[in-house]
């Protein structure tokens, strides 16, 4: 538990902050590009033209 102290300094929380809110942002960018990959291959197998909107 020697741990928790170590990284709840202030010194580390305020490297640590900022970094797992890029690494959060960067996940949740591609999280999204993969949903719609997923949709547009799912219009595709239906037979839907996913660029017929633009």
């Amino acid at each position: 538990m020697d741990w928790i102290a170590k990284v709840f300094q202030p010194q580390i929380l305020a490297l640590l902050i900022p970094v797992i809110a890029i690494i959060a942002i960067f996940g949740n960018k591609a999280l999204k590009a993969h949903h719609q990959h997923l949709e547009r291959m799912e219009k595709i197998r239906n037979g839907i033209d996913p660029d017929a909107n633009e």
